[in-house]
């Protein structure tokens, strides 16, 4: 061969296939690409269709401060699609709230995501150290409160772990309401028992074991009138069968009240 066609055959040739190849290879990208941002247009016309949007939440079964609460957790903007919600998420977003028993939430044919909740409902409040608890009939926690006035009409049970027998003062109050609205405290001693301080400051001691047995007790006892008065500091029950009663001013600098109110 002449050495001009030898070149051409060497050189150009192999050059102008490689050259043909990257050129179909970024063409053959660019469409791919133009397939999937097409795709993805197309997927995206069809979920914010008119139809599949939600438009607003609606909170039903709570509290003003709960569904507060509620909105402000809530991980969505709406309008959103019904394709991109997580309601799986939502369930675990809405029951991990403290004041939420159980929830509910499904979507209307109107555009509105429903949430139904079941709320705890406040019985007692507690105080552990300096924090001031609110927690329901079995000590499932609620709340903070910021002071014992926030919640006046509800008991309060203080001391370490207290909130895990309160099933104890339930019992307690079940028949006894008229005394126990005289309760200005229930004390929890040392994890094992409680005390009982009235409004008057005279302390009640109840025992570990046979509480309600020694309450009852105390229920006889009161009936001649004069068990509760302001001149007794303390009344021992721990042994049932032989009451203890002191006379004299009760030393309870731990649970006088101050100025905003709390214990």
């Amino acid at each position: 061969l002449i050495p001009r066609l030898r070149l051409i055959l060497t050189l150009a040739i192999p050059s102008l296939a490689i050259f043909c190849g990257t050129l179909v290879f970024f063409l053959n990208i660019n469409v791919q690409e133009n397939i999937g941002a097409f795709k993805k247009d197309l997927k995206r016309a069809l979920v914010e269709r008119p139809e599949f949007m939600i438009k607003v939440a609606s909170v039903d079964g709570a509290s003003d401060e709960l569904a507060y609460e509620i909105r402000e957790i809530m991980p969505l903007d709406f309008p959103v699609s019904y394709f991109d919600l997580d309601i799986k998420y939502l369930h675990k977003v809405l029951n991990d709230i403290p004041a939420v028993a159980s929830a509910a939430i499904k979507v209307t044919v109107s555009g509105v995501l429903q949430i139904d909740i079941s709320e705890r409902t406040p019985a007692f409040i507690w105080r552990k150290d300096d924090v001031i608890s609110v927690i329901d009939e079995k000590g499932k926690f609620i709340r903070l409160a910021t002071s014992r006035l926030d919640y006046p009409e509800l008991p309060l049970v203080i001391g370490e772990a207290a909130n895990l027998s309160i099933a104890d003062i339930s019992s307690l109050m079940e028949d006894n309401q008229y005394f126990l609205d005289q309760v200005r405290a229930f004390v929890r001693v040392g994890e094992r028992r409680w005390d009982l301080v009235l409004d008057n400051n005279l302390r009640i001691m109840l025992p570990q074991a046979e509480f309600l047995a020694a309450f009852d007790r105390l229920m006889l006892m009161s009936e001649s009138g004069s068990l509760f008065s302001n001149q007794l500091s303390s009344i021992d029950m721990r042994l049932v069968e032989r009451p203890t009663v002191r006379v004299g001013a009760a030393s309870v600098d731990r649970l006088t009240y101050n100025s905003s109110g709390d214990l």
